[in-house]
């Protein structure tokens, strides 16, 4: 695992991307990339804008989820500042305090750590959960075939590990039993909870799932931020249990007991209190424009796309004395040496030629 100060480095870089419930592309874009970059071995998206992760090749694989949205606004002066061993967020152009989105960042930073700190694991990264986890809802069933228990990293404070989710008990004894030490070693209490994502997991795949406290406070107001401290100890717990509990599978067949009443499953009530179910909302007034399909990829460093490829940009600059072209592509095929070979690459389109030495060094 990271140190405490790279831990810091990666919540912060998290925590400075910007999702709504209705604009989430750049933060998906983010997300993929990240996960290739931490070993990921297939990144697919769904047509509700999932993103399901997988590392490794396991018979039975622990699974981390999140939700990508939050319900703060998007700021182009969106900064992120650490002040007192907390992570607050302030927008530059009016000078106010806005919320850091910890609900649910603070989620998918774990997801991507535990994603960096394990050879074998699912994570899967939800849409719009603020509005009534449409995309939980919808999360395709064959990807949790192979999956022993989910974790989701979602609740205010610092103590709280979620059994019961508004009426759906996500865990039982046996799974109680396992996990009791560490929650206890970590300072957790088994505790009853609000809606979120493994809430709708717990029901359709029928495998043990739990919510948890990771250090994010005042959530949904412009004065929420989050405790370093409280979300690198949720980190570390969740990393235990990962490693405690294995490639084991946890079946649980958990049921609602709330039915369609008043905060029951299936259900997003308005401020009138007239209820809709969840899978009637509609689908984000802005697309989100990636697919996983349509991702061509970087031939050289399998990035995703090309806007961004670490491999291919970390640690080399165009060469000079060897010769660039145009691509047919309309972009440019850039001359690149890397001590050991010579190579043109196309930043546009992705293409990736390795040329000897006679051919690329002006005469």
């Amino acid at each position: 695992m990271l140190t405490k100060n790279e831990l810091k480095g990666t919540l912060k870089e998290v925590l400075s991307t910007q999702a709504t419930s209705y604009d989430y592309q750049d933060t998906m874009e983010y997300l993929v990339y990240k996960a290739f970059d931490l070993g990921a071995d297939d990144v697919d998206i769904d047509e509700h804008d999932n993103i399901y992760i997988t590392k490794g090749n396991a018979d039975v694989y622990p699974c981390v989820v999140a939700h990508t949205d939050t319900v703060h606004d998007i700021y182009k002066g969106y900064k992120v500042y650490e002040i007192e061993g907390n992570f607050v967020a302030y927008d530059s152009d009016s000078m106010k305090q806005v919320g850091t989105g910890g609900d649910d960042k603070v989620g998918l930073w774990v997801c991507l750590e535990m994603l960096r700190n394990h050879d074998n694991i699912k994570i899967a990264l939800f849409s719009q959960e603020e509005i009534g986890c449409v995309g939980s809802s919808q999360a395709r069933k064959t990807f949790f075939d192979d999956v022993g228990y989910a974790f989701e990293c979602d609740r205010k404070g610092n103590s709280d590990f979620v059994q019961n989710s508004s009426g759906v008990k996500m865990f039982g004894k046996k799974f109680k039993k396992a996990i009791q030490p560490i929650l206890k070693s970590y300072g957790y209490s088994i505790t009853d909870g609000g809606l979120t994502d493994v809430h709708e997991i717990a029901q359709d795949m029928h495998i043990a799932c739990a919510n948890m406290s990771c250090g994010y406070y005042k959530p949904h107001s412009d004065q929420e931020y989050v405790n370093i401290d409280d979300a690198i100890h949720t980190l570390r717990m969740v990393n235990e249990l990962i490693s405690e509990l294995g490639n084991t599978k946890y079946i649980h067949k958990a049921e609602n007991t709330y039915g369609s009443y008043y905060g029951g499953w299936g259900y997003n009530y308005n401020s009138y209190g007239v209820g809709t179910k969840v899978k009637d909302y509609s689908k984000p007034i802005k697309k989100v424009k990636v697919k996983a399909t349509s991702y061509g990829g970087c031939d050289v460093c399998g990035s995703l796309t090309t806007a961004g490829c670490d491999w291919c940009y970390k640690d080399e600059q165009p060469v000079s004395k060897l010769k660039s072209k145009p691509c047919t592509c309309g972009g440019e095929l850039t001359a690149y040496s890397s001590g050991s070979e010579d190579y043109r690459h196309c930043r546009d389109c992705g293409f990736y030629e390795d040329v000897s030495q006679d051919f690329l060094f002006n005469r």
